[in-house]
């Protein structure tokens, strides 16, 4: 597992970089949004991660196969064809409607092509016809190095999971994601699963965090299984394993990658007590 170096910007520090960052990974989404079949789970709208190129990726779309795709360093939008960078555009100084418009040409030859998803975001002036700024370099390296680190370790801990759907980060929550589905052939509500996934922070943690986290969730009053050191339960509104960046940071760096490593597999192993699975 490939792992980058994190740590360089502390945690509390991130809120900005990670909201800017969720605003333009729906430019990102847009092309699967507006020219992909609509699925019924909106995975023609969810993201990927180029770790060659460190850009979230959108979906293929049309004849050439285009990707849409993200820059976190240099918050730069961008299209990609066959693995390479095909076109760019700084983000800086413009406002999504006129970032979607150069996309829109670039993709599809229409300004007026692409949508972007539609869901509740986080407020922010970029939603409100504000524009991009270019301050926080070190803050968007830091969070592009996390997610890296996210997808190798969330694409390892369910590489033999059958029944593991695709890593993808989804652009409502900006979170990085897989479902390991226990019961084969039951509706969504009634099957037993565990969600394995990351956040670059929500309102539950303004900072990073990975999380574990069974359904059915377990009643208020059961006992949890023992979590490693530093690994909490978080039971407010859901319940699941979490291991947050001030945790993890706090260990030597040549240490990191295990110690995430150690927290998800004990978290899986934690929720299938629980589930009796």
């Amino acid at each position: 597992m490939s792992w980058k170096t994190i740590g360089m910007v502390l945690p509390g520090k991130l809120s900005e970089a990670r909201l800017s960052l969720h605003w333009a990974a729906q430019l990102v989404s847009a092309p699967g949004t507006s020219l992909l079949p609509a699925r019924a789970d909106y995975s023609h709208t969810n993201l990927g991660w180029d770790q060659e190129l460190a850009v979230l990726t959108g979906r293929n779309v049309g004849e050439q196969s285009l990707q849409a795709a993200l820059v976190f360093e240099g918050l730069e939008l961008a299209v990609i064809a066959d693995g390479r960078e095909r076109s760019s555009m700084g983000l800086a100084g413009h406002t999504l409607p006129q970032a979607l418009g150069w996309l829109g040409r670039e993709i599809a030859g229409d300004e007026a092509a692409l949508a972007l998803p539609v869901h509740e975001m986080p407020s922010h002036p970029l939603g409100q016809g504000g524009v991009f700024s270019d301050a926080g370099p070190e803050e968007r390296a830091e969070l592009s190095a996390w997610f890296a680190n996210a997808f190798a370790l969330i694409q390892k801990a369910v590489a033999h999971e059958a029944a593991a759907s695709p890593v993808r980060c989804w652009p409502h929550h900006f979170d990085v994601a897989s479902l390991i589905t226990l019961d084969q052939g039951a509706g969504a509500e009634e099957a037993r699963s565990i969600g394995v996934g990351f956040s670059p922070g929500d309102g539950s943690y303004d900072q990073p965090y990975f999380y574990i986290t069974p359904w059915p969730y377990p009643g208020a009053e059961d006992p949890l299984p023992p979590l490693p050191a530093g690994v909490q339960w978080h039971r407010s509104g859901c319940t699941g394993a979490v291991l947050t960046a001030e945790h993890l940071i706090s260990v030597p760096p040549e240490e990191r990658a295990l110690t995430a490593w150690q927290a998800v597999e004990r978290g899986l192993a934690a929720c299938r007590e629980l589930l009796h699975a």
